[in-house]
């Protein structure tokens, strides 16, 4: 109530009464708030397919199908273009009827060929929308990696790079969340994966571990230098930065 008028409405609420014309309507209003106070992303939307009413993520998902949920993180992602905020696809490669994260781990059960087919189209839509940031979930997703979550995976990682073709930045979820926070070392992990920001709670804890990983050799300078210069660009890109060379 401090931030906003009224708290805003759920995606399913948006789309139920208006359908994309008030998703874009919803996406430059929340825009114009953020800049307002200063804020120039926006840790949305949700692009995952949910569809039963008893799934942890349906309540924050558009909950329709694949192909209205693609065109629903296609419209997000091309309406924040013309505004200065950008926007984030969320949970990396789709969470499913998988449970919450917040407090414990969860596990994946479903074949790599069901994801593929019914929860990466969403990805690829905003990615082919020029998305711009992609937040990977927490979830274990043993069909890509059964000893890894999702966030400090690097096969899932090297999906996103690799067959989506996705050039962007990766950011992790919270991993201060209950179902990464006992891992140990889970922020140099997160880098080791292919983790261009790492979302922390407690950041000194997490810059100690890093430092100590590049002094130590476990992180290279350069993968350092390359994910720098990745956050370098995308801020560049936003006009955050000034061409030297001029």
């Amino acid at each position: 109530p401090n931030l906003a008028p009224e708290k805003f409405k759920s995606p399913q609420e948006i789309y139920n009464e208006g359908g994309m014309d008030a998703v874009v309507e919803n996406a430059t209003e929340k825009s114009e708030l953020l800049l307002s106070l200063g804020v120039n992303m926006n840790l949305a939307p949700v692009a995952d397919v949910s569809t039963n009413p008893s799934d942890y993520m349906y309540d924050r998902s558009l909950g329709e199908n694949t192909a209205a949920t693609a065109e629903y993180a296609k419209t997000v992602i091309e309406a924040s273009k013309k505004t200065h905020v950008s926007y984030t696809l969320k949970h990396f490669p789709g969470y499913g009827n998988n449970t919450d994260t917040h407090y414990n781990s969860s596990v994946d059960n479903r074949t790599y060929e069901s994801i593929v087919r019914n929860d990466l189209p969403p990805f690829e839509a905003g990615i082919d929308a020029l998305a711009e940031n992609i937040l990977v979930s927490h979830n274990i997703v043993k069909s890509m990696d059964a000893n890894n979550p999702a966030s400090l995976s690097p096969s899932v990682h090297n999906l996103l790079r690799g067959s989506l073709d996705y050039s962007g930045i990766i950011t992790t979820d919270d991993l201060d969340m209950g179902a990464v926070s006992s891992i140990p070392n889970k922020t140099v992990k997160a880098i080791l994966a292919g983790n261009d920001l790492i979302m922390v709670t407690n950041y000194k804890e997490s810059f100690d571990e890093i430092k100590k990983a590049v002094n130590d050799g476990t992180i290279s300078e350069k993968q350092i230098n390359k994910l720098s210069l990745r956050i370098l660009a995308w801020k560049y890109y936003k006009g955050m930065m000034f061409d030297i060379q001029k």
